[in-house]
């Protein structure tokens, strides 16, 4: 018996048999693929584990790492401490929440064990020597001698317990300036405190089995330093835990092994079952194509000779591609053949007996009647086109119907050949909407030959491209090129053609006119039904509007508006860019931050106009202090950066600080004056101070503060130290914000004497900020901050306040009327409401008693405007005069000592501390002295410390003296008692009274 096989080949096989051989190759197939999967399970699940347990010895890492880090702020604070670290215990237990790694903290000097936060726990490791342990030594030698940070361990600790112990060698300058050897600074990090840390229990929860060892460096033995549990681990993951001793090893395997049995076994009994399936339908295959082969033997047999009688007839018609009708002479169908019988209007079983006008729709059946008529009458073949409404949908036909003759000649009936026209039909139709697109596009649209010779074009193309259609039709398109494009760009393009059929990009092409212009620009290859390539298609458009706003946009989005500088999207774009380019060279890179100092003032005086205006300037002038190819950029208000890239040493950047700051300091001529400002500079290294954008953004801000609090105009390289100073600067900055709330302020009074009679003229208020941990805290802390944040406006406020309430006080236990400064900065100038505020103090009973003097420093007449000068004097009429504080030290004239109303001027104490030994000194003092009588300026020298100060200012009739020779500053009872003692008033003693 012939049997063909499920797998196509042909083959005598009696159907048990090949069921049989079905099941065999079908079980090793399942095999094949359990095996496989198997295989591939247990792969993913090793990278699942590896993953899980590279994480973990991540965390590790960073655990322990993160608590050695320690040692190295501990040994910042003993070299500050040049040995000594104050307040140890507190300072540690406060280090401690920072390093959560470390579990203490040991200071070790000459290698003894001293000092150890917390103690409690630790208290057996005090006096213990690190370098005469023979158990311990070995590290503690070698981070001595290589001046590195060691790890040591884990072991078992004196003070109990598992640990490993990091060590950090101090060195200290001696007298002569060499570095000797002060001690160890030291953390201890436990076990299993670190393992909880890294939270590798969560290994245990997700059934897996771990332990972490190490190889002991001494006796080469593996050291387990945790597991969760004692039985051995099956063919683990390892991962490498790298540390400063060496690599440990974190070993993880499946609690219950790498293979999950019942779903092997499942796996094998589905592929059993799925094997004995398809041996089964093979059988019952085989069987069913016996019984059909015997039938279809019967069925061709008796089917045989009329097959050969009609197989020529129906080969003729089945081969008709349209529809055919034979009609009797009265217009019945006798026979239909239709290719697809979706297109006749009944089922062809249903249309022989019936009339055409049964069948057809009255328009059709009139157009059939027609031609039958003509046919009868001339005998010709005629032709006719109509449409049905059939249930796919309407389709149209063309009819084409002749005259059937009996042998004899006599009419037999009719014959029509009908085709669907439909499609043909649509074709036209699309082809004629074509025509209107093509015509009436707002793209161009070009046709070329199998050449690549133009066809056609279109009205747009016309349009865009200058050209007329009979100038381009019959040359090729490249009579377009531009020249931007080389020959590998052309290439490509007919690469892309020949083997997609398609290619779309931009491209530059020039109009007639000459000019060069983008286009969007798409081929398409048109092939014929034998895929022979017969033209190409071309649509494109204009790009140049699209580019120009695609180049604002751009602009906007990456330019500062006002400068026209990099913004901080590009800036980040360039550093990155800087960034990636010393990486590869090897060289450095720098990052200049930079802040105007007093801008905000003339930005708040002059107005934004002319704020906007310097703005302007200053980007011109640090674009002229950088090489064409670094980045300058504004981040916003007066804040600049400047990207310094391919340096070879930092002492490049320090040359381009200096420059900035030398061009920031030079005038600028704003409303027809000469206006100042300074700048404050911070400045960070690739890769010294940070490997990424933000790391090196923010040390660079950090650094741009500490210019700042140094006194400005100055550019300050970033170092480690500055996180704290800012970390500090932040925590001060809230506590001051809090002693606000609370006046946690006392003022303070430095007693001024006349020179001519030695009594006491005056005091200077001076605000100390009573905190109730660190006690008095001096202005030179805080005063800065508060004006860099605004809170010296609730500060001054509060001290005049409290100034002229002191005053009002000791009027009335008695003391004579004296003259009483009060220090106002110059952010309470640029702000509003200072004559408020002194004008309500006036309207207080007593101001009238009181002589109020504001002491001013000489910035702020330096970057005054009219608006200062108007303000000045409005609280002048209020009965307040005015002191120039620090007088010599800024770049105040005489145009402005004549222009606004100040009474006194102050010698600066350091004029007056080196009068005595510096002839320039001495005769700037003298002059001070003489110029400021001459203007009928009363002179106050601050800062005298000693007898001979004292005289020679005297001799040079300096009017009013101040300094700790005198008195230091005085808590109001004090100074009362000291006016009491010594006098107040003007009177006929020339000596002043001693302190």
């Amino acid at each position: 018996m012939k049997v063909r096989s499920l797998f196509g080949i042909g083959a005598s096989l009696r159907p048990g048999v090949l069921g049989a051989i079905v099941f065999v190759l079908a079980l090793g197939g399942a095999g094949l693929f359990v095996a496989e999967s198997e295989r591939e399970s247990l792969r993913i699940r090793r990278a699942e584990v590896a993953d899980q347990s590279g994480d973990k010895a991540h965390e590790i890492e960073s655990a322990v790492r993160h608590g050695l880090t320690a040692t190295y702020a501990l040994a910042a604070l003993v070299r500050q401490g040049k040995g000594v670290v104050p307040d140890f215990d507190a300072v540690g237990t406060e280090m401690l929440r920072y390093y959560p790694g470390a579990d203490s903290l040991q200071l070790a000097p000459g290698g003894v064990i001293r000092q150890i936060v917390p103690l409690a726990e630790n208290a057996r490791a005090i006096g213990h020597d690190l370098l005469a342990d023979p158990a311990r030594n070995k590290e503690a030698f070698r981070a001595r001698d290589t001046g590195e940070l060691t790890l040591a361990g884990p072991f078992e600790l004196m003070q109990g317990g598992i640990g490993a112990v990091g060590r950090l060698p101090v060195f200290l300058d001696d007298e002569n300036g060499r570095p000797r050897f002060w001690g160890f600074t030291t953390v201890l990090i436990r076990f299993p405190q670190v393992i909880a840390k890294a939270q590798l229990p969560q290994l245990v929860k997700r059934g897996l089995h771990y332990q972490l060892w190490r190889v002991h460096p001494d006796t080469g033995l593996k050291q387990v330093i945790a597991a969760s549990s004692d039985e051995p681990l099956i063919d683990p993951v390892d991962r490498a835990v790298m540390m400063p001793n060496g690599a440990w090893t974190l070993s993880v395997a499946p609690v219950d092994g790498w293979t999950h049995k019942p779903a092997l076994a499942l796996k094998l009994f589905l592929g059993f079952v799925f094997s004995a399936l398809l041996g089964w339908l093979a059988k019952q295959m085989g069987e069913l194509r016996r019984h059909r082969h015997l039938l279809q033997t019967l069925v061709d047999e008796r089917t045989s000779a009329l097959a050969a009688r009609e197989s020529k007839l129906g080969a003729l018609i089945s081969s008709l591609p349209d529809q055919l009708f034979v009609l009797d002479e009265p217009g019945r169908i006798v026979e239909v053949h239709s290719p697809d019988p979706a297109l006749l209007p009944l089922a062809p079983s249903e249309l022989p007996g019936r009339t055409y006008g049964d069948v057809f729709p009255k328009p059709v059946a009139r157009a059939v009647a027609e031609a039958l008529a003509a046919i009868r009458k001339d005998g010709q073949r005629h032709e006719f086109e109509y449409a049905l409404e059939l249930p796919g949908g309407p389709r149209q036909f063309s009819a084409s119907m002749s005259q059937l003759s009996r042998s004899d000649g006599a009419p037999a009936g009719f014959i029509a050949l009908v085709r669907d026209v439909s499609d043909r039909k649509l074709a036209e139709e699309k082809m004629r909407e074509a025509m209107v697109v093509f015509e009436a596009s707002s793209q161009g649209i070009m046709t070329a030959d199998a050449a690549g010779v133009i066809a056609s074009v279109n009205p747009a193309f016309c349009s865009i491209t200058g050209y007329s259609a009979d100038e381009v039709v019959g040359h090729t398109p490249a009579m377009f090129k531009s020249g931007r494009h080389d020959a590998g760009f052309y290439k490509n393009m007919w690469t892309t053609l020949e083997t997609t059929g398609r290619w779309e990009g931009e491209v530059w092409n020039r109009r007639k006119a000459g000019d060069v212009y983008p286009q969007w620009l798409t081929i398409s290859a048109v092939r014929d039904e034998t895929g022979r390539l017969i033209k190409y298609v071309s649509v494109f458009s204009d790009m140049t509007r699209r580019k120009q706003r695609e180049e604002v946009i751009w602009r906007q989005a990456n330019f500062d508006a006002l400068t026209g500088l990099a913004n901080r999207n590009l800036l980040n774009d360039r550093l990155e860019r800087a960034l990636a380019h010393s990486r590869r060279t090897g060289k450095k890179a720098g990052l200049v931050f930079l802040d105007l100092d007093g801008f905000k003032w003339i930005n708040d005086t002059l107005g934004h106009d002319l704020g906007d205006e310097m703005l302007v300037e200053v980007a011109a002038r640090l674009k002229d202090c950088v090489r064409q190819q670094d980045t300058v950029a504004r981040l916003g208000g007066d804040e600049f950066t400047l990207v310094v890239d391919d340096i070879d040493g930092v002492e490049d950047l320090q040359t381009v600080g200096d420059k900035v700051l030398r061009v920031i300091r030079e005038p600028f001529q704003l409303a027809g004056a000469n206006r100042y400002v300074s700048g404050s500079l911070g400045i960070t290294v690739f890769p010294d101070d940070g490997d990424n954008v933000q790391t090196l953004l923010r040390n660079a801000d950090i650094a741009m503060y500490q210019s700042k609090q140094l006194g400005k105009n100055r550019c300050q390289f970033y170092s480690q130290d500055m996180q704290e100073a800012a970390r500090r600067r932040v925590q001060l900055e809230a506590e001051l914000r809090v002693a606000i709330e609370r006046r946690e302020f006392v003022l303070y009074y430095q007693p001024i004497i006349d020179v001519g009679s030695g009594r006491v003229s005056g005091a200077e208020a001076l605000v100390r900020w009573q905190h109730p941990l660190r006690g008095l805290v001096s202005p030179d802390e805080f005063i800065a901050i508060a004006e860099d944040t605004g809170m010296i406006l609730p500060i001054g406020a509060w001290v005049l306040d409290e100034a002229l309430r002191q005053a009002n006080e000791w009027l009335a236990q008695g003391l004579p009327m004296l003259r009483l400064a009060v220090n106002v900065s110059g952010v309470q100038f640029r702000e509003q409401g200072l004559f408020e505020l002194i004008a309500q103090a006036a309207r207080k009973p007593g101001f009238e008693r009181i002589q109020l003097v504001l002491e001013i420093t000489e910035s702020v007449l330096m970057q005054s405007s009219d608006a200062t000068e108007v303000l000045m004097r409005e609280i002048r009429q209020l009965g307040v005069n005015y002191s120039l504080d620090d007088f010599g030290t800024g770049y105040s004239s005489l145009s402005y000592l004549k222009r606004f109303p100040v009474d006194h001027v102050k010698i600066d104490r350091s004029f007056v501390s080196d009068c005595l030994e510096d002839v320039n000194d001495a005769l700037l003092v003298e002059a001070i002295i003489n110029m400021a009588h001459s203007l009928g300026l009363k002179v106050t020298a601050e800062g005298v410390e000693t007898e001979a100060q004292r005289d020679f200012l005297g001799a040079r009739q300096c009017d009013f003296l101040q300094g700790y020779l005198i008195s230091a500053p005085l808590p109001a009872d004090d100074f009362r008692s000291f006016v009491l003692r010594h006098g107040a008033g003007t009177g006929p003693s020339a000596q002043a009274p001693k302190p």
